[in-house]
């Protein structure tokens, strides 16, 4: 990419060849004019690594890696910007991630964008002195990935048969690691805390570590948050996730080994005939408007907006020749009269307050921390620029709209939040990812008598007392059957006989339709209210990979007969909430989601 890099060693050389060629200037003017120019500064950007293995995953936050150098004479200290390279008109708000680097130094940088049902081009700018601007190939997608954790820089890694994740690059949020199905390690990378964390909740959430013998031919020894990957036996689980010693090389693994060995990658599947999703984020921000959306009178609207034309055109026209200071302070008073009963009228949808509804998935990580996926909507019925964050930073954003641009950006890092510029009475869906602490879900097992595919047996869980007030519907997966629970003082029973195989839980009276922009969303704020509480299973179906109600996506797997999967429906808590003074939290839904093992 040399060609695309701005004032690059070879210009300089280039401009520096061409004027002694021709000696039309002084040698001290030609100095003194290299010199300035590289004193201007520059970045040089290395090439762009997709994901893990080089591809991204739809419907998804995904990683962008790259090496920046600064190969100017003075220190870069600027924001780097990830945008559609559609640019005006894109449909996602761009990301911006500050950087500071020193003259002659290099960095990698990486950003955490979404990818929705479709992949698009990105192009990468920066602003600070000349600036620049250069396009990245649109990523191809592909299933999660399963990749080997090392320093590509290594000797050791020559041999290596599989694809290499370099170990030093792993995000510090398992919220940036939807894209990745399993790893293979025979080493203790050396992390700082929110990486070692980050991996950790990423194996919780249902990853996949394969533990190989190291140079000294003995299994990896973990220290500090990674202790608990120090396993006795030859598969462990953790969570949701898995833990396998395997007694072979580095060099002798590869992906068609995992294979053989029962470790294949994740399937997708293409469900046309039955699935009517085909864009998930889109149809949830159309069931969360219906709610968000205000009463307004528009009929009223109209009505005042063609008095307020009449009267600040025609009958002002036609009193012109009248004294000045009348006609000037009688259109004062009617332009703040009107823009007063604007307010007002506009605003008695929600008694003048500004709302969001949202709507979340929280995989339980222990402790009271959830990595938590959620739709927002936000309606603000005061023109402003708004900032929409959560507590902890480091979260993830995306701002996606359907047809038209997005007035705001993405700042990613530690105090990441989503800024928009908001007209007056007007909404903003956006994508919230991250890792948040609120009451824990406190799941004991008072008893377990169940077998693996069948309608007998018995569980009692008991929930924190918190949680338990605020259920809606809860479900438990054994092997590849659904139950549902109910709810009882202080947990929830196993409903007996309620058994039913995927096809018939999920085909149950429950269609999810996005045909259309207003399909299906008729009704008032409590019928829209109501088609919200009701989305427990379309949420069980996406976060347990299942291909019901969509058109494409990756195949599950049964949960094994060691292990129950929970699914509690709930208002959400008050933790999940927005740093917002703005806003007020609305109606608010989450699907928690959390492995329990046989004790």
């Amino acid at each position: 990419m040399a060609e695309e890099m701005m004032l690059s060693r070879s210009t300089f050389a280039g401009l520096s060849a061409s004027f002694r060629a021709r000696r039309m200037v002084p040698r001290f003017l030609l100095l003194l004019f290299l010199l300035v120019m590289r004193a201007s500064g520059a970045l040089e950007i290395g090439k762009p690594f997709w994901g893990f293995d080089g591809h991204v995953r739809q419907e998804s936050f995904n990683i962008l890696s790259f090496e920046v150098r600064n190969i100017g004479g003075h220190a870069f200290d600027g924001d780097l910007t990830l945008e559609e390279a559609l640019g005006v008109g894109s449909s996602q708000a761009p990301y911006v991630r500050h950087l500071f680097l020193a003259p002659g130094t290099s960095q990698w940088v990486q950003f955490y964008f979404h990818t929705g049902s479709y992949t698009p081009e990105w192009r990468l700018s920066w602003t600070e002195e000349k600036g620049g601007v250069i396009p990245f190939e649109r990523p191809s997608s592909a299933v999660p990935a399963t990749v080997m954790l090392a320093d590509p820089e290594s000797p050791a890694i020559r041999n290596v048969r599989m694809p290499v994740f370099p170990e030093t690059l792993f995000p510090p949020t398992v919220s940036a690691t939807d894209a990745l199905h399993a790893v293979v390690l025979d080493h203790s990378p050396r992390w700082d805390p929110p990486r070692r964390q980050a991996f950790l909740d990423w194996v919780k959430r249902g990853g996949i570590v394969h533990l190989l013998p190291g140079l000294n031919g003995e299994m990896p020894q973990f220290t500090e948050e990674l202790a608990p990957l120090n396993v006795t036996s030859d598969r462990t689980t953790i969570g949701a996730g898995l833990v396998v010693k395997q007694k072979v090389s580095r060099s002798e693994i590869t992906l068609n080994w995992l294979e053989k060995a029962g470790f294949s990658a994740p399937a997708t599947t293409k469900n046309n005939d039955n699935g009517n999703i085909s864009d998930l984020d889109a149809m949830l921000f159309r069931k969360l408007a219906s709610a968000t959306k205000p009463h307004i009178a528009w009929w009223l609207i109209y009505l005042l907006t063609i008095a307020y034309v009449l009267l600040i055109g025609p009958a002002f026209y036609v009193l012109r020749k009248r004294d000045y200071r009348l006609l000037l302070a009688g259109f004062v008073a009617t332009v703040v009269l009107f823009a007063w009963i604007f307010t007002v009228v506009g605003r008695r949808g929600y008694g003048e307050k500004q709302i969001y509804h949202s709507l979340a998935i929280a995989h339980s990580l222990g402790g009271g921390r959830y990595d938590v996926s959620e739709w927002i909507h936000a309606f603000a019925t005061t023109g402003d620029n708004y900032r929409f964050e959560h507590v902890g930073g480091s979260q993830l954003y995306a701002a996606v709209s359907e047809g038209e641009t997005v007035r705001g950006a993405v700042t990613l890092g530690k105090e990441s939040h989503f800024e928009a510029d908001m007209p007056l009475f007007s909404s903003r869906p956006f994508l919230h990812r991250g890792v948040l602490s609120a009451d824990d879900l406190g799941v004991e097992i008072q008893e377990w008598k169940m077998e693996p595919n069948t309608a007998k047996g018995t569980i009692k869980l008991k929930l924190n007392s918190v949680i338990a007030s605020k259920v809606i519907q809860a479900r438990v997966q054994f092997g590849s059957k659904y139950y549902y629970l109910i709810p009882v003082a202080g947990g929830l029973e196993l409903n007996p006989g309620s058994e039913q195989n995927a096809q018939a839980f999920f085909g149950e009276n429950n269609n999810y339709y996005d045909h259309g922009p207003y399909y299906g969303e008729s009704g008032d704020k409590k019928a829209a209210i109501e088609r919200l509480r009701s989305l427990d299973k379309l949420f069980i179906a996406f976060a347990n990979n299942e291909p019901f109600y969509f058109r494409k996506g990756t195949i599950t797997t049964p949960v094994p007969p060691e292990r129950v999967r929970l699914f509690i429906y709930a208002n959400a808590p008050a933790g999940f909430d927005m740093k917002s003074d703005k806003f007020q939290s609305g109606e608010s839904f989450v699907l928690y989601v959390q492995d329990l093992t046989k004790p």
